[in-house]
């Protein structure tokens, strides 16, 4: 049986970052199971256009399902590294959901503490309290990030959860409460995100860096988005693994 794995991503601009993350894993996808195809997506039509104009080629979902039923391929794996799923996900990754396609579920479908242990590991904080600040959703609230924040709260007190849209929540001003109940002082930010690139530049190390030093918090931040670090990365090459489909072939 022929088989392909499509490795979908919001995309990313910044090359360096790209590297490090979406082709990394792309790269560790296709050592782990060479029997297979693998080929890389985006989501974000303005992400590809802007790589378009740079002479970079990168296909849509849509795209590379077609290119691949040309090719003959039986079934093909679709698998995101979006972390929830929220809009994004149901509306270009989900669609294409059917007896061919095997959708593998984003890995913050359902957060256990393996995943909690496995982010945390990537950090070393010791008077700080860490802030994870992940996107949320400026259309229609995503409760990932909250039962998040009970899971960590339920063996950690100085580990917060936040988002970048103000009208979602967890927001900056959720975080202030805790942060204000633990009498904080030094805080490390780092984004709850698998790329980063300028939601870090803008909305981390700029906006909640400034917003916390203008409250008087010391700030560090750590800029490298979570599929920076192999041991995540590994996260989605164990449910590859877990894929019936693939053990099968």
């Amino acid at each position: 049986m022929k088989v392909a794995i499509i490795l979908a991503s919001f995309g990313v601009i910044d090359e360096k970052i790209r590297i490090s993350t979406i082709d990394q894993l792309a790269q560790e996808i296709s050592a782990e199971f060479p029997n297979f195809k693998v080929v890389q997506a985006f989501t974000s039509n303005f992400i590809i256009k802007k790589l378009s104009e740079r002479g970079i080629k990168i296909s849509t979902v849509e795209e590379q399902i077609s290119n691949l039923r040309v090719e003959n391929f039986e079934k093909i794996i679709l698998m995101p590294t979006h972390l929830t799923v929220g809009e994004e996900f149901e509306n270009k990754i989900k669609i294409y959901e059917s007896e061919d396609i095997r959708i593998i579920p984003p890995v913050f479908s359902c957060i256990d503490k393996k995943i909690l242990e496995v982010i945390l590991k990537n950090y070393t904080i010791d008077d700080e309290d860490l802030i994870l600040i992940g996107h949320g959703s400026p259309h229609r609230h995503n409760p990932v990030y909250e039962n998040f924040q009970r899971l960590i709260d339920e063996d950690y007190k100085n580990i917060h959860v936040g988002v970048i849209e103000e009208n979602d929540t967890p927001n900056f001003d959720d975080v202030m409460k805790r942060l204000k109940n633990r009498n904080a002082k030094k805080i490390l930010l780092a984004p709850l995100l698998f790329n980063g690139g300028s939601h870090v530049e803008k909305d981390i190390k700029i906006s909640w860096r400034n917003r916390l030093e203008g409250l008087g918090y010391d700030v560090k931040v750590c800029v490298d988005g979570l599929g920076t670090f192999k041991n995540f990365r590994n996260l989605y090459i164990e449910r590859l693994k877990e894929c019936s489909t693939l053990k099968k072939s």
